[in-house]
């Protein structure tokens, strides 16, 4: 079971979106206590859900990247697949929702 999210820089971010079929990207901060409440959940349902790439993006690192995805509010959880944002959850989220937003796309 993975105990942690992987952080993506932008590089990473951009090269996974043309590889992987679904990604869940959850946009942080450090400074974000909304965040730590909702990474834990974030962490359970991608143990759970293999077939999805999970990973975090630190807004503080990458404001580029946050702008570029419209990303306004933390937490920001993106669901990607192909290429393309279906699903967006915004603000502290638990792992029911998490898991029932991405198993439509599995």
């Amino acid at each position: 079971m993975t105990t942690s999210l992987v952080e993506w820089q932008e590089n990473e971010f951009n090269e996974a979106l043309k590889q992987e079929n679904l990604c869940v990207v959850e946009f942080s901060a450090p400074w974000c206590n909304a965040c730590k409440i909702t990474e834990p959940a974030v962490v359970e349902v991608a143990g759970n859900l293999p077939e999805a790439k999970f990973a975090k993006v630190d807004v503080s690192k990458n404001p580029g990247l946050a702008s570029r995805m419209g990303v306004m509010s933390l937490p920001n959880i993106l669901i990607i697949v192909k290429g393309q944002v279906k699903e967006q959850i915004i603000g502290a989220a638990n792992k029911s929702k998490i898991d029932e937003k991405v198993r439509k796309y599995i």
